[in-house]
């Protein structure tokens, strides 16, 4: 007996979910290196700069009072927080939504397996295979979702920490400065 076009297009359905959580994949894994490879390059470069001359100058050459050292370290800091936070939202996005995904995919392949089930009688090995690619469906979102939450959280501290030795910095020179204009 030949199955109903609906099954067929659920199982056509399905195999498109399992390729779109493969290029969800492959996108997830190219932002992931890219970021470390920009991250790597940036943070040497930011560490040197906020412990370097470049931050110092760029707060000195502010007028020395408090509020302008602030105002001129935090515009610094805006920028490369953005800078270092490009394409993390991506990774967000398929961490959270990846999983759901898969399940969309696994549910398409249970309806495509209780579609055969119901058309023969003698389709056990069609029904079996359709609820595998279920389940690959679960296992792929999840394969999408893991590495980049994973990815994300380890780049966000890692922004934060150097964000925070900047401001750390920062407050320290806002510390002398002040210090100064006292006459301390």
């Amino acid at each position: 007996m030949e199955q109903a076009g609906w099954i067929v297009f659920v199982g056509y359905s399905t195999k498109a979910v399992l390729l779109f959580l493969f290029g969800l994949s492959v996108w997830s894994v190219s932002v992931i290196l890219e970021r470390k490879k920009s991250l790597a390059f940036m943070g040497q470069n930011f560490k040197d700069s906020i412990e370097g001359a470049n931050f110092i100058k760029a707060i000195q050459s502010a007028p020395r009072n408090t509020e302008s050292i602030q105002f001129v370290s935090s515009a610094h800091l805006r920028d490369k927080r953005r800078d270092f936070s490009k394409g993390l939202t991506v990774l967000a996005t398929l961490g959270a939504n990846a999983p759901f995904i898969g399940l969309f995919g696994t549910v398409l392949g249970i309806i495509q397996a209780f579609g055969t089930l119901s058309t023969t009688t003698t389709g056990m090995n069609a029904v079996i295979l359709s609820l595998a690619e279920a389940l690959v469906a679960t296992a792929v979102g999840l394969f999408v979702a893991i590495p980049a939450v994973i990815s994300y959280n380890y780049y966000q501290t890692k922004i934060k920490s150097w964000i925070g030795e900047a401001e750390s910095r920062r407050d320290q020179e806002c510390a002398t400065v002040a210090g100064h204009s006292r006459g301390v």
